[in-house]
Protein backbone atom coordinates (compact mmCIF):
# COMPACT_ATOMS: atom_id res chain seq x y z
CA UNK A 1 0.00 0.00 0.00
CA UNK A 2 1.33 3.69 -0.57
CA UNK A 3 2.76 5.21 2.15
CA UNK A 4 0.61 7.75 4.30
CA UNK A 5 2.60 10.66 2.85
CA UNK A 6 1.87 9.50 -0.63
CA UNK A 7 -1.56 9.66 0.26
CA UNK A 8 -1.62 13.47 2.09
CA UNK A 9 0.69 15.11 -1.09
CA UNK A 10 -1.68 13.62 -3.94
CA UNK A 11 -4.83 15.04 -1.23
CA UNK A 12 -3.16 18.33 -1.25
CA UNK A 13 -2.26 17.87 -4.79
CA UNK A 14 -5.79 17.42 -5.58
CA UNK A 15 -7.15 20.39 -3.10
CA UNK A 16 -4.67 22.96 -4.63
CA UNK A 17 -5.71 21.94 -8.08
CA UNK A 18 -9.47 22.45 -7.19
CA UNK A 19 -8.95 25.71 -5.46
CA UNK A 20 -6.90 27.06 -8.43
CA UNK A 21 -10.01 26.59 -10.80
CA UNK A 22 -12.80 27.27 -8.04
CA UNK A 23 -11.15 30.69 -7.07
CA UNK A 24 -11.52 32.15 -10.80
CA UNK A 25 -15.41 32.23 -9.78
CA UNK A 26 -14.98 33.52 -6.84
CA UNK A 27 -12.96 36.13 -8.02
CA UNK A 28 -15.06 37.20 -10.75
CA UNK A 29 -17.96 37.19 -8.52
CA UNK A 30 -15.72 39.75 -6.19
CA UNK A 31 -14.92 41.72 -9.36
CA UNK A 32 -18.42 42.23 -10.18
CA UNK A 33 -19.35 43.15 -6.82
CA UNK A 34 -16.59 45.82 -6.62
CA UNK A 35 -14.44 43.39 -3.93
CA UNK A 36 -16.52 44.01 -0.91
CA UNK A 37 -16.23 41.61 1.51
CA UNK A 38 -19.30 39.65 2.28
CA UNK A 39 -20.25 39.29 -1.21
CA UNK A 40 -19.02 36.71 -3.17
CA UNK A 41 -20.91 34.46 -0.16
CA UNK A 42 -24.06 36.01 -0.77
CA UNK A 43 -23.84 35.24 -4.24
CA UNK A 44 -23.23 31.57 -3.58
CA UNK A 45 -25.65 31.25 -1.41
CA UNK A 46 -28.23 32.66 -4.03
CA UNK A 47 -27.10 30.15 -6.70
CA UNK A 48 -27.79 27.50 -4.06
CA UNK A 49 -31.29 28.87 -2.77
CA UNK A 50 -32.06 28.73 -6.66
CA UNK A 51 -31.20 25.57 -6.91
CA UNK A 52 -30.86 23.45 -3.73
CA UNK A 53 -30.06 20.29 -5.59
CA UNK A 54 -26.48 21.69 -6.23
CA UNK A 55 -26.00 20.51 -1.52
CA UNK A 56 -25.68 17.24 -3.20
CA UNK A 57 -22.17 17.99 -4.54
CA UNK A 58 -21.01 19.76 -1.14
CA UNK A 59 -22.54 16.29 0.77
CA UNK A 60 -21.18 13.74 -1.61
CA UNK A 61 -17.59 15.12 -0.97
CA UNK A 62 -18.26 15.41 2.83
CA UNK A 63 -18.85 12.01 2.22
CA UNK A 64 -16.07 10.84 0.54
CA UNK A 65 -13.80 12.85 3.04
CA UNK A 66 -15.55 11.06 5.97
CA UNK A 67 -15.33 8.05 4.65
CA UNK A 68 -11.00 8.37 3.92
CA UNK A 69 -10.73 9.57 7.40
CA UNK A 70 -12.61 6.84 9.03
CA UNK A 71 -12.56 4.08 6.66
CA UNK A 72 -10.09 1.62 7.91
CA UNK A 73 -11.40 2.27 11.70
CA UNK A 74 -15.17 1.52 10.67
CA UNK A 75 -14.85 -0.73 7.69
CA UNK A 76 -10.83 -2.09 7.95
CA UNK A 77 -10.17 -0.68 4.59
CA UNK A 78 -7.10 1.34 4.53
CA UNK A 79 -7.64 2.01 0.77
CA UNK A 80 -10.57 4.19 1.63
CA UNK A 81 -7.76 6.99 2.34
CA UNK A 82 -7.50 7.60 -1.74
CA UNK A 83 -10.87 8.91 -1.56
CA UNK A 84 -9.19 12.12 0.52
CA UNK A 85 -7.81 12.83 -2.94
CA UNK A 86 -10.84 12.09 -4.69
CA UNK A 87 -13.19 14.44 -2.32
CA UNK A 88 -11.78 18.19 -3.40
CA UNK A 89 -13.04 16.78 -7.36
CA UNK A 90 -16.49 16.63 -6.35
CA UNK A 91 -16.63 20.19 -5.64
CA UNK A 92 -15.50 21.72 -9.08
CA UNK A 93 -19.26 22.02 -10.22
CA UNK A 94 -20.30 23.80 -7.18
CA UNK A 95 -21.98 26.21 -7.21
CA UNK A 96 -24.25 23.64 -10.33
CA UNK A 97 -23.67 25.76 -13.22
CA UNK A 98 -21.91 28.93 -12.39
CA UNK A 99 -19.67 29.23 -15.03
CA UNK A 100 -15.74 29.73 -14.71
CA UNK A 101 -15.26 32.35 -17.43
CA UNK A 102 -18.35 34.62 -17.61
CA UNK A 103 -19.98 35.96 -20.78
CA UNK A 104 -21.95 38.81 -19.60
CA UNK A 105 -19.41 39.60 -17.03
CA UNK A 106 -16.52 38.08 -18.09
CA UNK A 107 -12.97 38.61 -15.53
CA UNK A 108 -10.86 41.35 -16.11
CA UNK A 109 -7.01 40.24 -15.00
CA UNK A 110 -6.62 43.60 -13.43
CA UNK A 111 -3.61 44.29 -10.92
CA UNK A 112 -6.44 44.29 -8.05
CA UNK A 113 -7.93 40.84 -9.59
CA UNK A 114 -4.43 39.38 -9.16
CA UNK A 115 -3.95 40.56 -5.74
CA UNK A 116 -7.75 39.34 -4.83
CA UNK A 117 -6.79 35.56 -6.38
CA UNK A 118 -3.18 35.32 -4.55
CA UNK A 119 -4.72 36.70 -1.34
CA UNK A 120 -8.20 34.32 -1.48
CA UNK A 121 -5.45 31.80 -2.35
CA UNK A 122 -2.97 32.11 0.39
CA UNK A 123 -5.97 32.03 2.83
CA UNK A 124 -7.44 28.96 1.88
CA UNK A 125 -3.57 27.46 2.06
CA UNK A 126 -3.58 28.69 5.38
CA UNK A 127 -6.69 27.13 6.78
CA UNK A 128 -5.99 23.90 5.14
CA UNK A 129 -2.54 23.78 6.48
CA UNK A 130 -4.23 23.76 10.13
CA UNK A 131 -7.20 21.48 9.13
CA UNK A 132 -4.92 19.04 7.69
CA UNK A 133 -2.88 18.96 10.87
CA UNK A 134 -6.03 17.95 12.91
CA UNK A 135 -7.42 15.48 10.02
CA UNK A 136 -5.08 13.97 7.96
CA UNK A 137 -5.47 14.31 4.59
CA UNK A 138 -9.17 14.85 5.01
CA UNK A 139 -8.35 18.20 5.89
CA UNK A 140 -7.94 19.36 2.70
CA UNK A 141 -12.14 19.73 1.90
CA UNK A 142 -12.48 22.10 4.53
CA UNK A 143 -11.11 25.46 3.17
CA UNK A 144 -13.12 24.17 -0.17
CA UNK A 145 -16.39 23.87 1.26
CA UNK A 146 -15.87 27.14 2.98
CA UNK A 147 -13.88 28.53 0.02
CA UNK A 148 -16.59 31.26 -1.09
CA UNK A 149 -16.48 32.81 3.04
CA UNK A 150 -12.91 32.50 2.95
CA UNK A 151 -13.29 34.90 -0.20
CA UNK A 152 -15.02 37.63 1.93
CA UNK A 153 -12.27 36.99 4.66
CA UNK A 154 -9.25 37.44 2.10
CA UNK A 155 -11.40 40.31 1.02
CA UNK A 156 -11.73 42.11 3.83
CA UNK A 157 -8.23 41.88 4.72
CA UNK A 158 -6.68 43.39 1.20
CA UNK A 159 -9.12 45.99 1.42
CA UNK A 160 -6.96 48.13 3.92
CA UNK A 161 -4.23 47.15 0.96
CA UNK A 162 -6.40 48.49 -1.57
CA UNK A 163 -7.01 51.73 0.00
CA UNK A 164 -3.84 52.64 0.81
CA UNK A 165 -2.61 51.96 -2.88
CA UNK A 166 -5.70 53.66 -4.20
CA UNK A 167 -4.81 57.34 -2.10
CA UNK A 168 -2.20 58.65 -4.44
CA UNK A 169 -4.97 58.63 -7.29
CA UNK A 170 -7.60 60.58 -4.68
CA UNK A 171 -4.75 62.98 -3.38
CA UNK A 172 -3.91 63.65 -7.19
CA UNK A 173 -7.69 63.77 -7.26
CA UNK A 174 -8.09 66.46 -4.78
CA UNK A 175 -5.15 68.65 -5.71
CA UNK A 176 -6.43 68.89 -9.06
CA UNK A 177 -10.05 70.06 -7.71
CA UNK A 178 -8.39 72.69 -5.69
CA UNK A 179 -6.48 73.63 -8.49
CA UNK A 180 -9.63 73.73 -10.78
CA UNK A 181 -11.99 74.90 -8.23
CA UNK A 182 -15.29 73.61 -10.12
CA UNK A 183 -18.59 74.33 -7.96
CA UNK A 184 -19.08 70.92 -7.03
CA UNK A 185 -22.54 69.24 -7.56
CA UNK A 186 -22.97 66.10 -5.78
CA UNK A 187 -25.94 63.68 -6.62
CA UNK A 188 -27.32 60.94 -4.55
CA UNK A 189 -30.86 58.37 -4.11
CA UNK A 190 -31.75 55.12 -4.42
CA UNK A 191 -32.33 55.53 -8.12
CA UNK A 192 -32.62 58.25 -10.06
CA UNK A 193 -28.72 59.74 -9.68
CA UNK A 194 -27.52 58.62 -12.63
CA UNK A 195 -30.11 59.89 -15.36
CA UNK A 196 -30.58 63.02 -12.83
CA UNK A 197 -26.94 63.98 -13.63
CA UNK A 198 -27.38 63.93 -16.87
CA UNK A 199 -30.13 66.38 -17.06
CA UNK A 200 -28.18 68.49 -15.02
CA UNK A 201 -25.36 68.55 -17.31
CA UNK A 202 -27.21 68.71 -20.28
CA UNK A 203 -29.35 71.92 -18.52
CA UNK A 204 -26.34 73.42 -17.10
CA UNK A 205 -23.74 72.87 -19.91
CA UNK A 206 -25.29 75.89 -21.72
CA UNK A 207 -23.91 78.09 -19.32
CA UNK A 208 -21.38 76.97 -17.38
CA UNK A 209 -18.23 74.83 -18.98
CA UNK A 210 -19.34 71.39 -17.37
CA UNK A 211 -18.05 68.18 -16.75
CA UNK A 212 -20.06 65.20 -14.86
CA UNK A 213 -18.95 61.88 -13.71
CA UNK A 214 -19.65 59.23 -16.71
CA UNK A 215 -21.37 55.93 -16.45
CA UNK A 216 -21.82 54.83 -12.41
CA UNK A 217 -18.73 56.45 -12.01
CA UNK A 218 -20.27 56.92 -8.19
CA UNK A 219 -17.72 55.23 -5.62
CA UNK A 220 -14.13 56.64 -4.52
CA UNK A 221 -11.98 55.15 -7.23
CA UNK A 222 -14.60 56.30 -10.05
CA UNK A 223 -14.84 59.91 -8.99
CA UNK A 224 -11.10 59.90 -8.61
CA UNK A 225 -10.54 58.68 -12.05
CA UNK A 226 -13.02 61.23 -13.53
CA UNK A 227 -11.25 64.33 -12.16
CA UNK A 228 -7.79 62.92 -12.83
CA UNK A 229 -8.80 62.24 -16.41
CA UNK A 230 -11.93 64.64 -17.30
CA UNK A 231 -11.18 67.98 -15.78
CA UNK A 232 -9.72 70.42 -17.33
CA UNK A 233 -8.72 74.18 -16.09
CA UNK A 234 -11.54 76.40 -16.83
CA UNK A 235 -14.20 73.56 -16.00
CA UNK A 236 -17.05 75.54 -13.36
CA UNK A 237 -18.93 72.90 -12.68
CA UNK A 238 -18.37 69.51 -11.72
CA UNK A 239 -21.68 67.01 -11.65
CA UNK A 240 -20.95 63.60 -9.30
CA UNK A 241 -22.96 61.10 -8.92
CA UNK A 242 -22.56 59.60 -5.28
CA UNK A 243 -23.29 56.22 -4.65
CA UNK A 244 -23.07 53.95 -1.46
CA UNK A 245 -23.29 50.52 -0.10
CA UNK A 246 -23.45 51.31 3.91
CA UNK A 247 -23.46 54.07 6.21
CA UNK A 248 -20.69 56.41 6.45
CA UNK A 249 -19.66 56.08 2.51
CA UNK A 250 -21.26 59.14 1.60
CA UNK A 251 -19.80 61.02 4.28
CA UNK A 252 -16.22 60.07 3.11
CA UNK A 253 -17.18 61.19 -0.41
CA UNK A 254 -17.96 64.22 0.81
CA UNK A 255 -14.84 64.37 3.10
CA UNK A 256 -12.55 63.80 0.12
CA UNK A 257 -14.58 65.82 -2.85
CA UNK A 258 -16.63 68.39 -0.70
CA UNK A 259 -19.78 69.55 -2.47
CA UNK A 260 -21.37 72.99 -2.73
CA UNK A 261 -24.58 71.78 -3.75
CA UNK A 262 -25.69 68.54 -2.77
CA UNK A 263 -29.35 66.80 -3.91
CA UNK A 264 -31.14 63.65 -2.96
CA UNK A 265 -33.44 61.86 -5.75
CA UNK A 266 -35.43 60.38 -4.02
CA UNK A 267 -35.39 57.23 -0.88
CA UNK A 268 -36.36 54.03 -1.82
CA UNK A 269 -35.68 50.38 -1.08
CA UNK A 270 -33.07 49.81 -3.96
CA UNK A 271 -30.55 49.34 -0.96
CA UNK A 272 -32.23 47.31 1.47
CA UNK A 273 -30.80 44.20 1.23
CA UNK A 274 -27.49 45.64 2.18
CA UNK A 275 -28.82 48.40 5.18
CA UNK A 276 -31.86 46.39 6.07
CA UNK A 277 -33.83 49.25 6.42
CA UNK A 278 -35.51 52.35 4.93
CA UNK A 279 -34.66 54.35 7.48
CA UNK A 280 -30.53 53.37 7.25
CA UNK A 281 -30.83 53.88 3.57
CA UNK A 282 -32.60 57.73 4.56
CA UNK A 283 -29.80 57.84 7.25
CA UNK A 284 -27.22 57.21 4.55
CA UNK A 285 -28.16 59.02 1.89
CA UNK A 286 -28.68 62.17 3.91
CA UNK A 287 -25.01 62.04 4.64
CA UNK A 288 -24.65 64.10 1.21
CA UNK A 289 -25.93 67.15 2.62
CA UNK A 290 -23.49 67.62 5.94
CA UNK A 291 -21.25 69.66 4.31
CA UNK A 292 -22.66 71.14 1.44
CA UNK A 293 -23.86 74.95 1.72
CA UNK A 294 -27.10 74.53 -0.69
CA UNK A 295 -29.05 71.46 -0.99
CA UNK A 296 -31.59 70.23 -3.09
CA UNK A 297 -34.68 68.09 -1.60
CA UNK A 298 -37.98 66.60 -2.91
CA UNK A 299 -40.76 67.66 -0.90
CA UNK A 300 -43.12 65.01 -1.90
CA UNK A 301 -41.39 62.44 0.60
CA UNK A 302 -42.23 63.09 4.00
CA UNK A 303 -37.94 62.32 5.12
CA UNK A 304 -36.89 64.69 2.81
CA UNK A 305 -39.39 67.04 3.56
CA UNK A 306 -38.12 66.49 7.33
CA UNK A 307 -34.60 66.86 5.91
CA UNK A 308 -35.53 70.13 3.80
CA UNK A 309 -36.23 71.71 7.50
CA UNK A 310 -33.23 70.42 8.77
CA UNK A 311 -31.24 71.90 6.72
CA UNK A 312 -32.83 75.07 6.82
CA UNK A 313 -31.95 74.98 10.53
CA UNK A 314 -28.58 74.54 9.94
CA UNK A 315 -28.78 78.10 7.98
CA UNK A 316 -28.21 75.97 4.83
CA UNK A 317 -29.59 77.26 1.76
CA UNK A 318 -32.51 74.78 0.62
CA UNK A 319 -34.53 74.66 -2.69
CA UNK A 320 -37.17 72.80 -2.40
CA UNK A 321 -38.71 70.49 -5.24
CA UNK A 322 -42.02 68.81 -6.38
CA UNK A 323 -43.75 66.88 -8.85
CA UNK A 324 -46.85 66.78 -7.26
CA UNK A 325 -47.76 70.05 -7.30
CA UNK A 326 -47.03 70.67 -3.75
CA UNK A 327 -46.07 74.06 -2.80
CA UNK A 328 -42.01 74.77 -3.43
CA UNK A 329 -39.39 76.23 -5.40
CA UNK A 330 -39.51 74.54 -8.55
CA UNK A 331 -42.24 72.24 -9.46
CA UNK A 332 -43.21 69.92 -12.21
CA UNK A 333 -46.90 69.37 -12.82
CA UNK A 334 -47.34 66.32 -15.11
CA UNK A 335 -50.48 66.50 -15.23
CA UNK A 336 -50.95 69.90 -16.00
CA UNK A 337 -47.92 69.95 -17.91
CA UNK A 338 -47.06 73.16 -15.97
CA UNK A 339 -43.37 73.90 -14.55
CA UNK A 340 -42.60 76.57 -11.76
CA UNK A 341 -38.69 77.60 -12.20
CA UNK A 342 -37.73 79.18 -8.92
CA UNK A 343 -39.08 80.92 -5.82
CA UNK A 344 -41.75 83.27 -6.83
CA UNK A 345 -41.90 82.32 -10.66
CA UNK A 346 -45.13 82.04 -12.60
CA UNK A 347 -45.62 78.61 -14.04
CA UNK A 348 -45.09 77.77 -17.54
CA UNK A 349 -46.60 75.01 -19.84
CA UNK A 350 -43.98 73.13 -21.68
CA UNK A 351 -44.25 69.34 -22.71
CA UNK A 352 -42.66 67.77 -20.46
CA UNK A 353 -40.49 64.47 -21.66
CA UNK A 354 -42.68 61.29 -21.45
CA UNK A 355 -39.89 59.12 -20.85
CA UNK A 356 -38.19 60.71 -17.17
CA UNK A 357 -39.18 60.61 -14.09
CA UNK A 358 -40.73 63.87 -12.91
CA UNK A 359 -39.11 64.04 -9.79
CA UNK A 360 -35.64 63.72 -11.18
CA UNK A 361 -36.05 66.70 -13.89
CA UNK A 362 -37.30 68.72 -10.92
CA UNK A 363 -34.25 67.78 -9.02
CA UNK A 364 -32.26 68.88 -12.12
CA UNK A 365 -33.79 71.81 -12.56
CA UNK A 366 -33.65 72.85 -8.94
CA UNK A 367 -29.90 72.37 -9.38
CA UNK A 368 -30.08 74.55 -12.66
CA UNK A 369 -31.26 77.38 -10.68
CA UNK A 370 -29.07 77.18 -8.03
CA UNK A 371 -26.02 77.44 -10.62
CA UNK A 372 -28.45 80.60 -11.74
CA UNK A 373 -28.90 79.16 -15.30
CA UNK A 374 -31.56 81.13 -16.94
CA UNK A 375 -35.29 80.00 -17.17
CA UNK A 376 -35.27 80.63 -20.64
CA UNK A 377 -32.28 78.26 -21.42
CA UNK A 378 -33.02 75.68 -18.98
CA UNK A 379 -36.81 75.08 -20.29
CA UNK A 380 -35.88 75.18 -23.75
CA UNK A 381 -32.42 72.35 -23.17
CA UNK A 382 -35.20 70.79 -20.84
CA UNK A 383 -37.15 69.96 -24.27
CA UNK A 384 -34.48 67.93 -25.24
CA UNK A 385 -33.03 65.66 -22.53
CA UNK A 386 -30.92 63.05 -22.92
CA UNK A 387 -31.93 59.49 -22.21
CA UNK A 388 -29.25 57.74 -19.62
CA UNK A 389 -28.07 54.91 -21.33
CA UNK A 390 -29.94 51.24 -20.84
CA UNK A 391 -32.55 53.13 -18.89
CA UNK A 392 -35.80 53.59 -20.75
CA UNK A 393 -33.94 54.16 -24.02
CA UNK A 394 -36.57 53.83 -26.70
CA UNK A 395 -35.34 52.35 -29.83
CA UNK A 396 -35.82 49.81 -33.25
CA UNK A 397 -35.30 46.63 -33.80
CA UNK A 398 -34.60 45.53 -37.93
CA UNK A 399 -38.08 44.33 -37.51
CA UNK A 400 -39.70 47.25 -36.87
CA UNK A 401 -40.42 45.88 -33.08
CA UNK A 402 -40.12 49.02 -31.04
CA UNK A 403 -37.88 48.07 -28.36
CA UNK A 404 -37.29 49.96 -24.52
CA UNK A 405 -34.17 48.94 -23.23
CA UNK A 406 -34.37 49.31 -19.11
CA UNK A 407 -31.74 46.70 -18.49
CA UNK A 408 -30.01 49.34 -16.23
CA UNK A 409 -33.11 49.78 -13.87
CA UNK A 410 -33.65 47.61 -10.81
CA UNK A 411 -36.14 49.37 -8.37
CA UNK A 412 -39.56 48.76 -8.24
CA UNK A 413 -40.79 52.64 -9.04
CA UNK A 414 -38.88 52.69 -12.56
CA UNK A 415 -39.76 48.86 -13.48
CA UNK A 416 -43.66 49.84 -12.53
CA UNK A 417 -43.16 53.08 -14.42
CA UNK A 418 -41.46 51.21 -17.59
CA UNK A 419 -44.47 48.44 -17.76
CA UNK A 420 -46.95 51.49 -18.27
CA UNK A 421 -44.93 53.14 -20.79
CA UNK A 422 -44.39 50.13 -22.51
CA UNK A 423 -48.00 49.52 -22.35
CA UNK A 424 -48.96 53.05 -23.55
CA UNK A 425 -46.78 52.47 -26.57
CA UNK A 426 -47.92 48.97 -27.19
CA UNK A 427 -51.60 50.69 -27.23
CA UNK A 428 -50.22 53.55 -29.35
CA UNK A 429 -48.78 50.98 -31.99
CA UNK A 430 -51.97 48.59 -31.59
CA UNK A 431 -48.97 45.70 -31.14
CA UNK A 432 -48.28 43.51 -28.20
CA UNK A 433 -46.25 43.65 -24.99
CA UNK A 434 -43.47 41.43 -24.24
CA UNK A 435 -42.05 42.28 -21.25
CA UNK A 436 -38.41 40.13 -20.86
CA UNK A 437 -36.85 40.47 -17.21
CA UNK A 438 -35.24 38.65 -14.31
CA UNK A 439 -36.90 40.81 -12.06
CA UNK A 440 -35.15 43.30 -9.57
CA UNK A 441 -32.26 42.30 -6.79
CA UNK A 442 -31.22 43.68 -3.55
CA UNK A 443 -34.25 44.78 -1.95
CA UNK A 444 -33.82 42.48 0.97
CA UNK A 445 -37.23 41.47 3.16
CA UNK A 446 -38.77 43.14 0.21
CA UNK A 447 -37.71 41.80 -2.67
CA UNK A 448 -40.04 38.35 -2.99
CA UNK A 449 -43.20 40.98 -3.24
CA UNK A 450 -41.83 43.62 -5.49
CA UNK A 451 -41.25 40.80 -8.05
CA UNK A 452 -44.30 39.66 -7.63
CA UNK A 453 -46.10 43.02 -7.81
CA UNK A 454 -44.08 43.46 -11.08
CA UNK A 455 -44.99 40.45 -12.68
CA UNK A 456 -48.72 41.78 -11.56
CA UNK A 457 -48.42 44.56 -13.58
CA UNK A 458 -47.08 43.19 -16.74
CA UNK A 459 -50.00 40.39 -16.63
CA UNK A 460 -52.41 43.34 -15.58
CA UNK A 461 -51.14 45.97 -18.75
CA UNK A 462 -52.18 42.54 -21.01
CA UNK A 463 -48.44 41.88 -21.53
CA UNK A 464 -46.71 38.54 -22.04
CA UNK A 465 -44.09 37.97 -19.31
CA UNK A 466 -41.11 36.06 -20.19
CA UNK A 467 -39.13 35.62 -16.77
CA UNK A 468 -34.85 34.99 -17.24
CA UNK A 469 -32.68 32.78 -14.85
CA UNK A 470 -33.55 31.58 -12.00
CA UNK A 471 -33.14 34.14 -9.13
CA UNK A 472 -36.87 35.42 -9.09
CA UNK A 473 -38.82 33.10 -11.09
CA UNK A 474 -40.62 31.76 -7.89
CA UNK A 475 -41.79 34.86 -6.58
CA UNK A 476 -42.50 36.33 -10.47
CA UNK A 477 -44.27 33.61 -11.33
CA UNK A 478 -46.44 33.63 -8.10
CA UNK A 479 -47.11 37.41 -9.17
CA UNK A 480 -47.89 36.05 -12.68
CA UNK A 481 -50.58 32.92 -11.69
CA UNK A 482 -48.04 30.80 -13.91
CA UNK A 483 -49.05 32.99 -17.06
CA UNK A 484 -44.96 33.27 -17.90
CA UNK A 485 -42.34 31.71 -19.91
CA UNK A 486 -38.89 30.86 -18.87
CA UNK A 487 -35.67 31.13 -19.61
CA UNK A 488 -32.55 30.29 -18.64
CA UNK A 489 -30.73 32.46 -20.56
CA UNK A 490 -31.45 35.87 -21.92
CA UNK A 491 -30.67 35.85 -25.39
CA UNK A 492 -32.79 32.26 -25.61
CA UNK A 493 -35.53 34.62 -24.32
CA UNK A 494 -34.54 37.57 -26.78
CA UNK A 495 -35.28 35.61 -30.15
CA UNK A 496 -38.73 34.22 -28.04
CA UNK A 497 -39.37 37.98 -27.58
CA UNK A 498 -38.80 39.19 -31.13
CA UNK A 499 -41.49 36.66 -32.30
CA UNK A 500 -44.20 37.02 -29.54
CA UNK A 501 -43.79 40.47 -30.36
CA UNK A 502 -44.63 40.67 -34.03
CA UNK A 503 -44.18 43.46 -36.25
CA UNK A 504 -45.79 46.16 -34.42
CA UNK A 505 -45.11 45.12 -30.92
CA UNK A 506 -43.08 46.62 -28.17
CA UNK A 507 -40.20 44.37 -26.09
CA UNK A 508 -39.41 45.78 -22.54
CA UNK A 509 -36.05 44.81 -21.59
CA UNK A 510 -36.86 45.42 -17.70
CA UNK A 511 -32.98 44.80 -15.85
CA UNK A 512 -30.63 42.42 -16.51
CA UNK A 513 -28.33 40.48 -14.16
CA UNK A 514 -25.25 39.28 -15.33
CA UNK A 515 -24.20 35.78 -15.47
CA UNK A 516 -23.02 35.34 -11.88
CA UNK A 517 -26.58 35.69 -10.99
CA UNK A 518 -28.25 32.38 -11.33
Amino acid sequence: MPSDFVILLAAITSGLATAALMNLKWVRIAQRVHYLPREVARIERLWFDAQPIAALWWAGAAILALASLQGAAWLDMPQLAWLAAVAPLMLLPTPWRLPFHGVTSPLAWTARAKRAYAGIFLVQILVGALTVLVLGPAGVLIPLLFSASLSDLALGFLWYLERKLSMKYVSDAQRKLRRVKPRVVAITGSYGKTSTKGYVAHLVSGTHSTVASPASFNNLMGLSKTINEHLVAGTSVFVAEMGMNAEGRIRELCTWFPPDIAAITVIGEAHMERLGSKEAIFRAKAEITEKAKTVVLSIDQPELRALAQKCERQKKTVITVSAQGKKADVVIDPELGTIKYGPGDNPSTIDIPSFGHAINMAVALGIAWALEVPKVQALERLAHLPVAAHRAEVGHSGQGVAIIDDTYNSNPVGATHAVESGAALAQKRKGRLVVVTPGMVELGPVQYQRNQQLAKAVISAGGELMIVGRTNRKALLEGASGKATLFDTRPDAVKAALRAAGERGVILYENDLPDHYP
